[in-house]
């Protein structure tokens, strides 16, 4: 092979004596060589041979083909560049020349490699195998063997060397045939062109008219416009039917999550969900929502008014203070009080309107409340202008004397007395004229408006149903201070809590209305002052003498001008002005004012800038001399240069070319917003639009940005911004338009702009800056680096990141600038120093931080998956006001998309009052739609926090309650899970959607796991429940039917992170596998919603509570807010009594009590002796439980009574027969006693049951012996070992209770049921046991599974001195009870007709 150059393009020749002799040699073999080398002569008759001179003309034939192949190419394709070197490079494929790959891809053969691309991803949407879902075997072998087809020719084209190579044999070949009169050889393959046009055909043949939008008005309740809320709408629609054919009815459920604060009409649309057609597309429903008429309040866009007129009474004129309250929409009410603006009015009108506009409570946030009050002023008024003029002057002296001797008699009358003052002075004119204006001005009925804005966040109560309350005050409008105070509550907005909105208000309202209006500093200050005991004018406040220094001018002026008293402002400042001997243009300042460096100011220049608001009082001419005189003592101070643009500007446009290089040097010194706004709409107006003119100054504007003068940068890239010419105002016109021919260039300027604001440290500016130059020009990585810098440097970690992500992504990770910016956030992140997670800390924290403990129940979920339809319609279900009050736990894989785990974690955050969440791997997986928004699972794990801060949901750890945390823990799967195997597989490749910036298998959870350090480090007191995705350790079960399976489930440094902060409950998600076990003193729960095929047939999906108020539990809870069946227990009281040489009479009286007992409806009482009901106690310690005896402790007979509930147990010893009847006969003839109280834990029968006997044994356990201990786990699974012996089932039931009845301990479950002391001997807990005969009671001591119960048990008896650690007694049992109270019966609503 020898390289030539032909007409400056890179060529490969054919030296085709070389090729004759290879083809010799492998035809020939050895005898190929037996003439051995040809000699000079022989050469060159070989040469000058007719076949040598044809093969010699397909070489230059094949050269110029090839030649100009590669002129075409790189004439269409400036980025294609011919190497010498790509005939040496390995090839990408090994391709077969006969086959034409640009017709397998359907392109020509001078496409770029732009279009090839374009080509094989058209072409992988329709012939892909995951795109062939739905079609026959067949069929799918078809595309299966067409996309091998489409691959390769992809993997041959794209590659530039193998595509040269390919393309310079297929030109020999051509040539080759041609030549020799033969057809070029080229196998049959596909062609897309011919398939596509096919498709196309078919599908015109297929097409249907579009469809048709339905529109459906739908009206609801304005309170869902406000507080946002799910609606539910079923409708019957026509789909076809796939089987029989023809169309059938269907009901769908559409369901929709109004936004709270959305304007009207709200729509939402469902395409092609409507009815079916056989000749159009199905159709679209488009819901149209607007709000039903309201009683109290009119909706007018974002605004609520109350629709009447609240009448406050009479007699305001002489009342200093008001007081009311207004309604709102269900859910809200206001309170107001503040200062009468009408009191000692002196108009003849009888009434006077105030309107209060309420910022914050209109339908959003941007919208008011407006109330409007009639206030009466009837009743004595004050003179007016009516009255005489000397009537009037008599009564003002009066009134001065009364005041003047008040003063003196307390000693508050200045020093220097009182000065007289002459009363002469002209009357008001009494023309008639006037007269009658001034009668009509007196009898107008007087109106005020004020306008009242929050003050601070909302304050949250712990009430049930939950609420806030929000402050106001109108502090602008100090003339007539007023207050108010808004109770909201969004779950008493529903119809259905109508009832409790009332009770709510009816005990808050008063407290509220009593002790706000007085406690607050700001309302207490409107309130009459106490009189001081000191004079009102102390000798620090006299008038300084002439020669004390001067009176300081400026600040008075400068608060003339805050208060915008221009007039006064500009009076003062001259008062400075002439003082300092400036009064006179073109005076110069004193020496000592002269400043010494480019950042010192004197005063001089500041009194004379800020004298320039004459331009206030539109005296220009004025402003422009003081603006002048102030530059020239102060030149490179910004501010005289801005009120000289200013001024120049609006005298007219002989001046305005000044103004607007005052306004460039005033952003050159200081390129604040304001300057440069001024600067950019002063050269717009003078100057017409022109890119030459913007390329050219920009060009100036990167010359002194290399100079290091980046003010003058700034202003001259804004010149340059200004001329460019204008985009389209609104979202019309910019349609209408062409698409910005200059988008480069302004995302060029506003680029460099944005620079040079980062090394002035002015990032506001540089951020917006940046976000212009990357709406400009999306594709451009310098713009979108500028804009991460600058969000860096304004501490906005998580948006930086998006932007340098977004920039490698265009730059295809080569952008070395944005690799840097990309690793200095990942490095920030971890240590949540940005701003928006200081503030969700700071926000959402302190919130629970008193919250009494009781109040508040936490449930734990995972992988809900709400992208599908059955769990969508399972989490709509759950009951809205049930769990109010109450906080949720999501451990991950919520959805796939973004948008569809904003939508689950509305659902949820509108069900509980709090709702904690942490992602998972489906969170991670970048989407299909995604790939255009999120460059990376990184950008898209801060975009979905972002989205839980808008909508509430906790990402960061929080108390919950008093003592009780919660703290979420990020995580990811690391292949040391695996024991057997910790090494990652190269060949395996899990969450392939996901794209990280760092390495999957051995960073991401190194990442994850550092996110938590800082979390860490805070002091937890009390209970924490943690919770991550992943699983903490191993052996918790997960689906171990992969090989691989245990490379990508957990990460054991998440079990360590949550043991080093004391967690005592873990949960987590993942496995989609049910679980609730202790392990080394941590409780390991996982509750997955899972998919509808995880659950068994015909079993209801719920929740599982893990904290019930009181204590860590794990309880499976109804969606519906009702306990499961089973969870609710009956009570058992058992009483046993030393009762030697009971009498018949007293044995009769307490049998008839309780009988008596039992007739109390849900409750069950039996008296018998100790035994069963065949053995008396001695014969059943002798022939079944020879321990019975010593641990009975002589007791003789014993009570035991089974009440529904605490209410029913109640009723019993409040009752008759118990107090005057039982109670008196044990106190004279029982001589110890012990009563025990319990949740009734088994069923109780003795129908058809040879000797039914319960066993009850209170015992003493160690006081280190906690539920969430591993010992008591011990306990409880060996209790459970006995029910689950085999054979035992109607037999045997035992069970391990605590003693007290829910969140009541013994102690205060005595004193709850009326009784005078606690006989419980000290006992902590009793373990039941109940037989069907004393025999069955005999084998069950015998056996090994009680010996290991009894082992396990008296390991942890109490040792402390008291009550015996352990007792046992035995009762016939003539009792039938299920362990579970039966359900109260639901109160039915009364529907109005």
């Amino acid at each position: 092979v020898r390289l030539t150059l032909v007409g400056a393009m890179s060529v490969t020749t054919y030296d085709s004596s070389f090729s004759f002799r290879q083809n010799q040699v492998a035809r020939l073999g050895d005898k190929a060589g037996g003439r051995g080398p040809m000699n000079a002569e022989e050469r060159k008759r070989f040469e000058a041979s007719p076949f040598m001179q044809k093969m010699k003309e397909i070489d230059e034939m094949s050269w110029q083909k090839f030649s100009e192949r590669d002129k075409k190419r790189k004439e269409k394709d400036r980025n294609f560049q011919p190497k010498d070197s790509d005939f040496e490079a390995p090839k990408a494929h090994k391709y077969d020349k006969s086959i034409n790959y640009y017709k397998v891809l359907g392109i020509e053969e001078y496409a770029t490699n732009d279009e090839v691309k374009k080509a094989y991803r058209k072409l992988s949407l329709t012939y892909h195998p995951d795109k062939t879902t739905g079609k026959s075997q067949d069929e799918k072998d078809e595309y299966a063997t067409i996309f091998m087809e489409i691959k390769n020719a992809y993997k041959t084209l794209s590659d530039d060397p193998t595509r040269r190579q390919y393309d310079f044999e297929r030109d020999r070949d051509i040539v080759s045939s041609n030549a020799h009169g033969k057809k070029p050889n080229e196998k049959s393959s596909f062609n897309a062109t011919e398939a596509m046009k096919k498709i196309l055909e078919k599908a015109k043949e297929n097409q249907k008219l579009p469809a048709e939008v339905v529109r459906v008005p739908v009206q609801i309740r304005l309170e869902k416009f406000v507080f946002g809320g799910h609606k539910a709408i079923k409708r019957m629609r026509q789909v076809l039917d796939k089987f029989y054919g023809g169309f059938v009815e269907d009901e769908r459920t559409f369901r929709m999550d109004v936004p709270a604060g959305a304007e009207q009409p709200w729509s939402q649309e469902f395409r092609r969900q409507g009815d079916h057609h056989e000749t159009r597309d199905p159709d679209t429903v488009k819901f149209l929502f607007t709000a039903k008429p309201h009683p109290l309040v009119d909706r007018a866009g974002s605004d609520l008014y109350v629709r009447q007129t609240i009448n406050l009474g009479e007699g305001f004129r002489r009342k200093p203070y008001i007081s009311s309250e207004a309604p709102s929409v269900n859910g809200r009410h206001l309170l107001f009080w503040g200062r009468n603006p009408f009191v000692h009015h002196e108009g003849h009108s009888e009434e006077a309107q105030l309107t209060l506009r309420v910022n914050g409570e209109g339908v959003d946030k941007k919208g008011s409340l407006r109330v409007t009050f009639r206030l009466g002023l009837a009743g004595p008024r004050a003179a007016t202008n009516g009255v005489s003029y000397a009537a009037t002057g008599t009564a003002a002296v009066s009134v001065r004397n009364a005041q003047r001797e008040f003063l003196k008699r307390f000693n508050l009358e200045p020093p220097w007395g009182f000065t007289e003052r002459s009363e002469d002075r002209s009357a008001p004119s009494s023309a008639p004229a006037m007269s009658r204006r001034q009668d009509r001005m007196a009898k107008q009925r007087p109106m005020r408006e004020l306008e009242l804005s929050p003050l601070g966040e909302g304050v949250g109560l712990a009430t049930k149903p939950y609420c806030s309350i929000q402050f106001y005050a109108n502090l602008k409008q100090r003339s007539d201070p007023m207050f108010a105070i808004c109770l909201s509550s969004p779950p008493c907005a529903k119809q259905r809590a109508a009832g409790d909105w009332e009770r709510l208000k009816s005990r808050l309202l008063p407290l509220l209305q009593k002790t706000y209006f007085h406690m607050s500093p700001d309302a207490r200050g409107i309130l009459p002052k106490p009189l001081t005991r000191t004079s009102a004018w102390p000798e620090r406040t006299f008038l300084k003498s002439k020669d004390d220094p001067c009176m300081p001018w400026k600040r008075l002026g400068d608060e003339a001008f805050a208060r915008g008293y221009f007039w006064e402002a500009i009076w003062l400042y001259s008062q400075r002005i002439a003082e300092m001997g400036l009064d006179e243009e073109g005076s110069e300042a004193p020496a000592q004012e002269i400043p010494t460096g480019p950042d010192q100011v004197p005063e001089s220049a500041k009194v004379l800038s800020n004298t320039a608001c004459f331009a206030k009082v539109l005296d220009f001419a004025s402003s422009l001399s003081d603006a002048r005189r102030a530059i020239a003592i102060a030149p490179r101070w910004a501010r005289p240069w801005s009120r000289l643009g200013l001024a120049a500007w609006r005298l007219g446009n002989e001046s305005k070319s000044e103004a607007v290089e005052a306004y460039k040097k005033a952003v050159e010194l200081d390129p604040s917003r304001a300057n440069v706004t001024a600067l950019c709409s002063s050269v717009l107006q003078t100057e017409g639009p022109s890119a030459d003119a913007a390329h050219t100054t920009k060009e100036e504007g990167n010359e002194a940005m290399r100079s290091g003068q980046l003010g003058l940068a700034v202003a001259i890239y804004t010149v340059a911004i200004a001329r460019l010419p204008p985009l389209a105002d609104d979202a019309a016109q910019a349609l209408a338009t062409k698409p910005d021919e200059h988008a480069l260039l302004r995302g060029v300027l506003f680029s460099n702009r944005a620079a040079a604001f980062i090394r002035l440290h002015s990032f506001d500016a540089a951020v917006d800056d940046g976000r212009e130059a990357v709406s400009a020009q999306p594709g451009l990585a310098s713009a979108r680096c500028q804009l991460g810098t600058a969000l860096l440097g304004n501490n906005m970690h998580q948006e930086a990141y998006a932007e340098f992500a977004k920039a490698m992504q265009i730059e295809q990770d080569e952008h070395l600038k944005a690799r840097k910016g990309r690793n200095a956030c990942l490095q920030e992140m971890v240590r949540w120093r940005s701003a928006s997670a200081a503030a969700r800390l700071q926000a959402r924290f302190h919130i629970d931080l008193r919250r009494p403990r009781g109040t508040t129940r936490i449930f734990a979920l995972s992988d809900i998956h709400f992208d599908h339809r059955e769990n969508e319609d399972w989490v709509h279900a759950i009951d809205d006001s049930a769990f109010q009050d109450d906080v949720l736990i999501v451990a991950g894989n919520v959805a796939d998309s973004k948008v569809a785990v904003g939508r689950g974690l509305t659902t949820l955050k509108q069900k509980f009052r709090r709702v904690f969440y942490t992602v998972g791997n489906h969170e991670m997986s970048i989407t299909h739609a995604e790939h255009a928004r999120y460059p990376d699972s990184i950008a898209k794990l801060h975009a979905i926090f972002s989205e839980c801060d808008e909508l509430g949901v906790d990402i960061f750890p929080a108390p919950v309650a008093e003592g009780l945390s919660v703290l979420p823990l990020f995580s990811w799967y690391s292949a040391e899970f695996d024991e057997n195997d910790p090494f990652p597989d190269p060949n395996v490749q899990f969450d392939k959607h996901c794209k990280w910036p760092m390495d999957a298998d051995m960073q991401v959870w190194k990442y994850m796991a550092k996110m938590n350090e800082a979390f860490l480090a805070k002091p937890y007191y009390g209970t924490v429940i943690s919770f991550s995705h992943f699983l903490p350790r191993r052996g918790l079960p997960f689906d171990k039917t992969s090989k691989k399976a245990a490379k990508h489930v957990g990460c054991e440094i998440i079990d360590e992170q949550a043991r080093a902060i004391g967690s005592k409950m873990h949960i987590y998600g993942h496995s989609r596998s049910k679980y609730a076990q202790a392990h080394d003193g941590v409780r390991y729960v996982n509750m997955p919603l899972g998919f509808e095929t995880d659950w068994p047939k015909d079993t209801q999906r719920r929740l599982m509570m893990i904290f019930d108020g009181k204590k860590l539990c794990t309880e499976d809870w109804g969606a519906d807010g009702e306990p499961p069946l089973g969870y609710v227990k009956r009570v058992l009281h058992a009483a046993f009594f030393q009762m030697v040489g009971l009498k018949e009479g007293d044995l009769r009286k307490i049998r008839a009590a309780v009988h008596r007992m039992s007739t109390i409806p849900g409750v069950q009482a039996v008296f018998d002796p100790l035994g069963s009901r065949k053995k008396e106690k001695a014969v059943f310690a002798k022939d079944v439980w020879p321990e019975l005896e010593s641990l009975s402790y002589e007791a003789t007979h014993g009570l035991i009574v089974v009440a529904d509930g605490v209410a029913a147990l109640k009723a019993v010893f409040a009752s008759n027969a118990y107090k005057t009847e039982f109670a008196p006969v044990i106190a004279t003839a029982s001589s110890k006693t012990v009563e025990v109280d319990m949740p009734l834990g088994l069923d109780l029968k003795h129908e058809k049951k040879p000797d039914p006997t319960l066993l009850v044994f209170p015992m003493r356990l160690s006081p280190a012996l906690t539920e969430d201990s591993d010992d008591y786990g011990k306990l409880h699974r060996a209790a459970e070992a006995i029910n689950k012996l085999p054979g035992i089932e109607g037999k045997i039931a035992v069970a391990l209770v605590p003693l007290g009845f829910g969140k009541l301990a013994q102690r205060d479950l005595t004193q709850e049921l009326g009784l005078s002391e606690d006989k419980s001997a000290g006992c902590t807990h009793c373990f039941v046991v109940w037989v069907d005969a004393a025999d069955s009671f005999k084998m069950l001591a015998q056996s090994k599974t009680y010996g290991k119960w009894r082992t396990a048990y008296q390991s942890n008896l109490s040792k402390l001195r008291g009550g015996p650690p352990q007792m046992a007694f035995a009762l016939p049992m003539e009792i039938t009870a299920s362990a579970a109270a039966p359900k109260a019966e639901k109160k039915k609503k009364l529907v109005r007709r």
